[in-house]
C-alpha cells in the first residue's frame, strides 16, 4: 500500500508515472503494457525498463528472507575475522516481561469479575419482583432499602461529579448511583429500567432474550440505546434505577458476553464451514488424483484405472457439496424474513460467487480420466520401447549372439539384472568408490558366464 513518509511516497511505484500498483507483479505488467508501448524508440524503452528493474530489485531487497543476502543496513553488524579493526558483536542482556504482564492482567481480570459480580447481586436485590421490596413510588421506604444494599457517599463531602469532575451547583444537581453509591450529575447518570435489569441478571427467563434472538446475523443489543430511551431529566424514576456511566459500561460488557452465549448461530456460518471443509478436502485429494493420472499415462502399474475412478468419485462428491451448499446460502438471501438486510443478502451472493470461482478453478485444473484403451496403448508402447532397449543393450554383452531380434524368456531376467548392475557400476565410477567398482565388475563377469550357459542351452 502507498504510504506517506515525510511528504514522500513509498511502495510499488511506477518509476515513470509514480502510480502505486500494490504489488510487484502488477508493477511489471503496468510498465510493460503502458510505458513500453508508449516509448517512441527502443533505446528509450530499454532505459525505462532498466529503471523499472532497478526499482523492483530495490523493493525485492526489502522483502528478502533471513536466508537471502543481507540488507544494506546489515553491513554495520558484519564481522570479518581478517579485519583487525572489526569486532564481533554479541547478544546483550535480554529480559522478558511476560510473567509481569500476565500477573497484572490476571489481577485486573479478577477485579473486573469481582466488580461485575457485585453489580449483578445488587441489581438482582434492587429489581427482584418481591412484594417485600418497597416500590419506587414509596420514596422514603425505597431509599432506606437501597441504602441497606449499597451505602451512599455523603453529599456534604462531595463537591464534584465522580464521573465528569464538574462542580455541583444550582443547575447541576447531585444524584447517587444505586449500584456503587457514587455522587454524580444528571448528565453522567442513566435510568436503567427494571425489565432490562432483570434481562441482564437472568437472560433466559426474560422475554427480551427470545425476542432478540429471532433475527439472523443480529447485532448485540446496545444497553446505551435502551437505557437512554428514558430521559434522566424528566424526574420519573418509576420502575427504573439511576446508575453511573461506569456501572453502565460494566453491565454492557457483561450483557455482550451473555448475548454471545445465547444467540443462536445463523445457518450461513455452518454452511460456509462446509464449503471451506469441502474445498480443503478437494485440494488434498486432487494432488493424489494428479499423481495417479500421471502414473497411468506414463505406463506405470503402480495404480490401476479403478483407483483413479474411485478418487475421481470422491472429488465429484466434494465438488457437488460446494455447489449445493452455496445454492442453499443464496436461498437464505431470498427469504422474506431477511430481504430487508441488504448486507446479509450481499454476503450470501458473495459466498456463491466465491464458490463458483472455486468450482471453475477445480474444473480447469482437474484432469479427465483416461480410458482403458489409452492406458493399454501407453503400456504397450512402453513395453515395446523397453524390449527394443533391452535387445540393443543385450547385443553389447560379451558372449551374446549378434543380430538378436528378441530375447528369450530364460535370458530376459539375466539381461535385466545385467543392465541394472551396469547402471550401478557407472554411478560408482562417477563417485570414485573403488571397492564398489571392483565388486560390481565381479558381478558382471558372473552374469556373463550365466548368460553364456543359458544361451548355449
Amino acid at each position: 500500500m502507498l504510504q506517506s513518509i515525510d511528504n514522500g511516497r513509498a511502495g510499488f511505484l511506477c518509476p515513470q508515472c509514480h502510480q502505486d500498483m500494490s504489488n510487484m507483479e502488477m508493477l511489471q505488467v503496468h510498465f510493460q503494457n503502458v510505458h513500453m508501448k508508449q516509448a517512441s524508440s527502443s533505446t528509450t524503452s530499454k532505459g525505462f525498463f532498466t529503471l523499472a528493474k532497478q526499482k523492483i530489485k530495490s523493493v525485492q531487497d526489502n522483502f528478502k528472507t533471513p536466508n537471502e543476502p543481507l540488507k544494506p543496513y546489515a553491513q554495520y553488524f558484519l564481522f570479518n575475522p581478517n579485519d583487525q579493526y572489526s569486532k564481533q558483536q554479541h547478544m546483550g542482556y535480554t529480559s522478558s516481561h511476560d510473567d509481569l504482564i500476565k500477573t497484572i492482567r490476571k489481577k485486573k481480570r479478577d477485579e473486573m469479575f469481582h466488580q461485575t459480580d457485585q453489580l449483578l447481586i445488587r441489581l438482582q436485590l434492587l429489581t427482584a419482583p418481591n412484594e417485600h421490596i418497597p416500590p419506587n413510588r414509596n420514596t422514603k421506604e425505597r431509599r432506606k432499602y437501597e441504602l441497606s444494599i449499597v451505602p451512599w457517599v455523603e453529599d456534604s463531602i462531595t463537591s464534584q461529579c465522580g464521573s465528569c469532575s464538574k462542580s455541583f451547583g444550582i443547575s447541576k444537581r447531585k444524584h447517587h448511583c444505586r449500584l456503587d453509591g457514587r455522587v454524580i450529575c444528571s448528565q453522567c447518570s442513566r435510568l436503567l429500567s427494571f425489565s432490562i435489569a432483570r434481562d441482564i441478571v437472568d437472560p433466559t427467563a426474560s422475554p427480551l432474550a427470545s425476542a432478540t434472538n429471532t433475527v439472523p446475523l443480529q447485532r448485540l443489543i446496545n444497553l446505551s440505546s435502551l437505557i437512554s430511551s428514558t430521559n434522566p431529566n424528566n424526574g420519573s424514576n418509576d420502575d427504573s434505577l439511576r446508575i453511573c456511566l461506569g456501572c453502565e459500561y460494566a453491565l454492557q460488557r457483561y450483557h455482550n458476553q451473555i448475548r454471545y452465549k445465547h444467540i443462536p448461530v445463523d445457518p450461513i456460518f455452518h454452511l460456509y464451514d462446509k464449503i471451506l471443509h469441502a474445498e480443503k478436502e478437494y485440494k488434498n485429494i486432487q494432488s493424489t488424483y494428479g499423481t495417479m493420472i500421471d502414473s497411468l499415462l506414463n505406463g506405470n502399474t503402480q495404480y490401476q484405472l479403478t483407483d483413479a475412478q474411485r478418487v475421481y468419485r470422491e472429488l465429484s462428491v466434494h465438488y457437488d457439496k460446494i455447489d449445493s451448499t452455496s445454492k442453499l446460502i443464496v436461498k437464505l438471501a431470498d427469504n422474506d424474513s431477511v430481504t430487508t438486510y441488504n448486507r446479509y443478502a450481499a454476503l450470501c451472493r458473495n459466498i456463491r460467487t466465491y464458490s463458483i470461482q472455486i468450482l471453475q478453478n477445480f474444473s480447469i485444473s482437474t484432469r479427465h480420466l483416461p480410458t482403458e484403451e489409452d492406458i493399454k496403448r501407453v503400456r504397450d508402447e512402453k513395453k515395446r520401447l523397453e524390449v527394443e532397449r533391452m535387445i540393443k543393450f543385450a547385443a553389447n554383452i560379451p558372449g551374446m549372439k549378434n543380430g538378436l531380434s528378441e530375447i528369450s524368456p530364460k535370458l530376459e531376467p539375466f539381461v535385466q539384472q545385467y543392465y541394472r548392475v551396469a547402471q550401478f557400476l557407472e554411478e560408482a565410477k562417477l563417485a570414485g568408490r573403488q571397492d564398489e567398482i571392483n565388486l560390481l565388475e565381479m558381478n558382471l563377469k558372473e552374469l556373463e558366464q550365466a548368460i553364456r550357459k543359458v544361451d548355449l542351452n
